[in-house]
């Protein structure tokens, strides 16, 4: 009965801060788009693609996502078309009212269908992860549930699947004996893939090798160095034993050239950063972002402290060599600026937190497992929770992080403040 009692008093919370930020989002965001999908996503990635319509006042994005069903429905890779207001697109954001429906927005007409459902891939199973080839953005790779990773080419699948069909995958990467989610495509070898899963192990696989004559293609290469599972890989991987693990791939040796006790708990994400070799951080289940220099890893640069719940992912922006985002399971993703580290706050401002803390997207209701940076709209975001069925595309006030502009009365952080 208690238990009973502490959860409904949870989502009693989570629903009143849910409607005090729909409240305030006109305010928050230039676009904030809701989107109810058929099934949970526990993944979510912007393809590099956009095409501009003639006579048109938007541009087309597309967005790979999955689908997280129950067990007797049939599971999918997705391709999603997404709609996105031209700068001089005439907005109104009084539409994005306190009405009971879920699918809304800020910044594009409420007649327009902004996001649709392009293309639907069977799929072995849940989609854990899905990244895209940066060479070739039509291959795409999943995580499986089995623990296999399978490589589709959604070029070549119809757009709406035979209800006779079952799952097809282009290729079948074998290696791995339990599932995962940390997956990553080496940007200068094309056809080089990087797993990580639960059963400890790391695997290479190269794709484009002309060798290759079966459809079920073996590791290249793996790496059996962690003691616990594998939460992510990013051409420098680690995981639950709270070491982040470097190899450098030319010494032809199983031992990593850096062994790093990076957290106190649990480590799920690693991202290196875009413009700098050397810089790269690291998130976990201690609720922490630390910021790493490899010339010396002994000691983190930086701490960023903000999350309530563990972290979940953290990535750089492929924009702004100063700026990254973290999800987590307090609902929340973080926005950072590394540039405002150790600038001084006024008392309201410190309750806001860190100086570095750039925005916060308070618009969630349930654990985030994956978030996506728009490659060709510097702020865009595109979010997905795991146990609801919503995507959310948004982009945050330009007067928050245009320095030059009038702030305005509304938060820097793009918070709201609740009253208890």
């Amino acid at each position: 009965m208690e238990a009973e009692y502490t959860e409904e008093y949870e989502n009693q919370i989570i629903n009143e801060e849910y409607k005090i930020w729909k409240k305030n989002a006109p305010f928050l965001y230039d676009l904030a788009i809701t989107h109810v999908l058929e099934w949970p996503s526990l993944t979510c990635q912007w393809l590099p693609s956009k095409e501009s319509p003639s006579g048109s006042d938007y541009t087309i994005h597309k967005m790979i996502l999955g689908t997280h069903t129950s067990d007797q429905e049939p599971n999918y890779l997705l391709i999603a078309k997404v709609r996105i207001p031209n700068e001089d697109a005439t907005i109104d954001v009084t539409e994005y009212s306190l009405s009971s429906k879920e699918q809304n927005g800020i910044g594009v007409p409420s007649v327009e269908n902004r996001i649709e459902i392009e293309t639907k891939i069977l799929h072995k199973g849940e989609v854990n992860r899905a990244r895209y080839m940066p060479q070739k953005y039509n291959v795409i790779a999943t995580k499986t549930t089995s623990g296999e990773v399978h490589v589709f080419d959604y070029t070549q699948h119809p757009s709406i699947p035979d209800s006779t069909e079952h799952a097809r995958p282009d290729l079948i990467l074998t290696g791995h004996t339990k599932e995962g989610y940390g997956l990553s495509w080496n940007e200068k070898k094309a056809g080089y893939l990087l797993s990580g899963s639960n059963d400890g192990k790391i695997c290479l696989w190269n794709i484009e090798d002309s060798n290759v004559v079966t459809k079920a293609i073996k590791p290249l290469n793996e790496f059996n160095y962690h003691k616990g599972s594998v939460g992510d890989v990013c051409w420098h991987p680690f995981g639950e034993d709270r070491k982040a693990l470097i190899w450098d791939l030319r010494t032809k040796t199983g031992t990593p050239t850096h062994d790093i006790n990076a957290h106190t708990d649990e480590i799920y994400s690693i991202d290196f950063n875009k413009n700098d070799e050397y810089l790269f951080i690291t998130g976990g289940a201690d609720k922490i972002i630390c910021l790493w220099d490899l010339r010396n890893p002994s000691k983190s640069l930086h701490v960023f402290e903000n999350h309530k719940e563990e972290v979940i992912k953290c990535e750089w922006s492929p924009n702004h060599s100063y700026m990254f985002a973290s999800c987590s399971s307090d609902r929340r993703i973080n926005v950072w600026d590394m540039t405002k580290i150790g600038q001084d706050q006024k008392g309201e401002d410190a309750l806001d937190g860190p100086p570095e803390l750039l925005f916060i997207h308070g618009g969630h209701r349930a654990k985030i497992p994956d978030f996506s940076w728009n490659l060709n709209d510097p702020m865009l975001f595109a979010s997905v929770e795991e146990e609801n069925n919503i995507l959310h595309v948004w982009n945050m006030a330009s007067s928050i992080y245009n320095d030059d502009e009038d702030e305005g009365k509304e938060s820097k952080k793009g918070e709201m403040v609740i009253e208890k």
